[in-house]
């Protein structure tokens, strides 16, 4: 992958860079679109340049909300003769993309904010790219992570609600252990987020052992134990039944927002 535009310098968009310098990534090859003076400033603290769409790109990241994406795909289509855009709006149907803008080669795909730790998750699907661009699309997003392939826009809206929105379900439920860590440490915020930090990465690196979920429950709860009082109460209060129908109602947003583009 040579030259890429990122159309949008959001929230999503500097996670990406910043995972994609980290990885060693030429920021030289990098260049953004935004009229936002906040991200304009923080890519432009990153080393990262403005481009107009008459540049030579060799692809354009879309990273905008679903209500810019009328004036973005006019922009794109004024810019670029044939352009190549892997798209990371939720719920914008590729019909929409195919139709505004002539000759483009289209890839959908779903990032989640971890990727600025190179630890991202991305959902990719093929619209109408060659194999070389889908293959250099997935290499890049690589170096942020893993790639995940899709076969159909309608995994891509449930990808969104369970894994794009991912982190923030689990900051959630990270609330409740920092209101509690913080009377233990006397308020000492820094403390408190390297031990939430460590219990999650501890957490991962767990879960990707030989063990199954239930196998890695047994070995922390004994018997009559604290965590076997704790799971209990999870399990009388339903708690997985309730995170379950957050995670449906989430991704039904993601099918709503598509059907309303």
């Amino acid at each position: 992958m040579n030259k890429i535009l990122f159309y949008g310098g959001g929230n999503i968009a500097q996670a990406i860079i910043s995972g994609l310098l980290s990885a060693g990534f030429n920021k030289k090859l990098i260049s953004f679109v935004d009229r936002n003076d906040s991200n304009r400033s923080k890519l432009s603290e990153l080393g990262i340049k403005e481009r107009n769409l008459k540049d030579k790109i060799d692809l354009v990241i879309l990273c905008v909300k679903p209500k810019d994406i009328s004036l973005a795909l006019k922009e794109i289509s004024s810019g670029f003769n044939n352009p190549k855009v892997l798209s990371l709006v939720a719920g914008v149907s590729s019909r929409k993309y195919l139709t505004a803008v002539h000759n483009i080669k289209l890839i959908r795909g779903m990032p989640n904010t971890s990727s600025e730790f190179r630890m991202g998750i991305t959902a990719l699907l093929n619209i109408n790219a060659s194999k070389k661009l889908y293959k250099d699309t997935k290499t890049l997003f690589k170096l942020v992570g893993i790639t995940l392939d899709l076969k159909s826009e309608n995994q891509i809206n449930d990808f969104t609600g369970l894994i794009g929105s991912g982190p923030a379900y689990f900051f959630y439920i990270l609330k409740s252990y920092e209101k509690l860590l913080l009377k233990m440490a006397d308020g000492d915020e820094s403390l408190v987020k390297s031990i939430m930090a460590n219990l999650m990465n501890g957490v991962g690196e767990s879960v990707k052992g030989k063990e199954s979920l239930d196998e890695l429950i047994s070995a922390v709860a004994s018997k009559k134990g604290t965590t076997e009082a704790g799971i209990n109460s999870m399990k009388s209060e339903k708690i997985t039944v309730s995170f379950n129908r957050s995670l449906k109602a989430a991704m039904k947003r993601a099918k709503e927002i598509a059907d309303e583009s």
